[in-house]
């Protein structure tokens, strides 16, 4: 619990003096025992998602500790303060909106559990914000075949690395998803093998395996030995340099890295990053004719303009209409 909570008074309503101590922001602490309790069940009671927890934790914190410095207690945070803190938020517009969806959640936990009688934020707005195409870095089709090429498969690290950058490309699955597999989440049904997938909002996911990563991800398990590792990670991490697979899974940060050192090796975008593959392989499938309603379900997006966000085939157009103009 402490990767959630903020240096501060020692606060956590009902704990021992044995263990580890767990601090609450300082204005937290002094609203009383029952607004720390459930500010903390916000965090670990109301949010099951780790990734929009530690998001969330991050600003509310900073607002927290934005408030505390100009002497505001927890009761008393107004509109008007929320408003001021965001007009003097050094962050891009998406972020301030996830900074007030933040503190405008906390709060609307603490209504519903009569710690306070209206939520301050509720009628706050953030910065309007449209995004009509994404700025995820795109590789083209020629960078994806010289990146899966220039990595050497002699070896089960680059077995793997080969295998997870399909994965992500050819079922447009997210980093989070994909990292989060099992062995046995790679099964047969049929005459094909499929990838058992949980998305974002713990949305549970099948998709048919490409026959390219079948053969990548056969490769890979062969070598690891992996085959019989039912209920294990997929993908592992290996023991510093001897190239020996552990039992435990990689992490976002290092499949990011992996992938820079990859992209710099292979010579191409360098700019190309966890989500790159799931935007590279949405625009691979409609330029081959894929629509964008089945683009959507193998994404397994909520929204269809989600799946336009990934579309980058406007820039290919863009690029050959501006040619035209000549001297």
């Amino acid at each position: 619990m402490s990767d959630l909570l903020v240096p501060g008074k020692p606060s956590t309503p009902g704990s021992s003096s044995e263990g580890p101590e767990l601090h609450l922001p300082a204005i937290v602490v002094d609203a009383g025992e029952q607004t720390a309790r459930r500010f903390v069940e916000f965090f670990l009671v109301g949010i099951r998602n780790k990734n929009t927890r530690a998001a969330y934790t991050q600003a509310v914190r900073q607002f927290l500790e934005w408030c505390d410095e100009r002497g505001l207690q927890f009761g008393s945070i107004s509109s008007l303060a929320i408003a001021a803190y965001l007009e003097r938020h050094p962050g891009s517009a998406p972020t301030i909106n996830q900074h007030l969806a933040a503190i405008r959640s906390m709060f609307a936990w603490m209504v519903k559990g009569g710690i306070l009688p209206a939520n301050p934020a509720a009628e706050v707005k953030g910065p309007k914000h449209r995004v009509k195409i994404g700025k995820t870095p795109v590789l083209s089709d020629e960078e994806m075949r010289e990146l899966l090429s220039a990595i050497d498969v002699s070896h089960v690290v680059g077995l793997r690395d080969r295998a997870l950058i399909a994965t992500m490309f050819f079922s447009f699955a997210r980093i989070s998803a994909v990292l989060a597999m099992k062995v046995e989440d790679y099964f047969p049904k049929g005459k094909r093998y499929w990838l058992r997938l949980i998305e974002k909002g713990g949305k549970y996911h099948e998709v048919p395996v490409h026959h390219k990563v079948e053969e990548f991800l056969d490769a890979y398990l062969e070598e690891g030995g992996l085959w019989d590792a039912k209920g294990t990670p997929l993908f592992r991490t290996t023991v510093a340099t001897t190239r020996k697979l552990t039992e435990n899974g990689l992490q976002r940060q290092e499949a990011w890295a992996m992938i820079k050192r990859r992209a710099l090796l292979a010579g191409v975008n360098t700019d190309a990053c966890n989500h790159t593959f799931r935007a590279s392989g949405i625009t691979n499938y409609l330029k081959n004719g894929g629509s964008r309603d089945n683009a959507q379900k193998i994404a397994a997006h909520q929204d269809v303009r989600t799946t336009a966000l990934y579309d980058r085939r406007e820039n290919n157009i863009s690029l050959d209409e501006i040619e035209r103009i000549r001297l």
